[in-house]
């Protein structure tokens, strides 16, 4: 069965699209790669879709982070979902480029939290795009094993079978 290879790109609306631009492009250092403008139309199913502007940021990999700007007014509207589990984590080379992507981001305005050691598997640090999307800047420090599958295997049966007995 096929599956896929890696992400091509991930999507999101921006808010303020000149805050949006100016963070991807000179906090982060993404490269710029791709604008689409569209004028209204029809989705495929029936919807009215306004105008947008959709923009890429690319990583080395090819791989891109996107943003629309949608024509328009609108407002942030929480999910009721936990803020922190929402997040995009982009992965750098080194611990030493962690701390420099945590300088880097200070240097242009930047609230930056950490960096945190999880689990002496990534090394992390975070912050907040002007959308207010939670980013994580990490490193991987050490490889996933197929021993780790396996354990996470287990570690996810135990933590369903908690839930289903109400233990967590």
């Amino acid at each position: 069965m096929p599956a896929p290879t890696r992400t091509n790109h991930i999507a999101f609306q921006a808010l303020d699209m000149p805050a949006t631009h100016e963070f991807w492009t000179r906090a982060v250092g993404l490269k710029f790669s791709h604008a689409v403008r569209e004028d209204a139309r029809e989705t495929s199913n029936g919807e009215k879709m306004n105008p947008f502007l959709h923009v890429f940021y690319a990583m080395p990999s090819g791989e891109a982070i996107a943003f629309f700007d949608v024509a328009g007014e609108y407002e942030r509207k929480p999910d009721g979902l936990e803020w922190w589990a929402k997040h995009v984590a982009l992965q750098v080379d080194s611990v030493n480029d962690v701390h420099a992507m945590k300088q880097q981001l200070t240097e242009h305005g930047v609230a930056v939290r950490g960096p945190v050691d999880h689990d002496g598997v990534w090394y992390s640090i975070y912050c907040f795009d002007p959308n207010g999307i939670h980013l994580e800047v990490t490193c991987q420090t050490q490889a996933i094993t197929d021993a780790d599958a396996a354990v996470a295997e287990q570690v996810y049966a135990t933590w369903m079978a908690d839930r289903a007995a109400q233990r967590v």
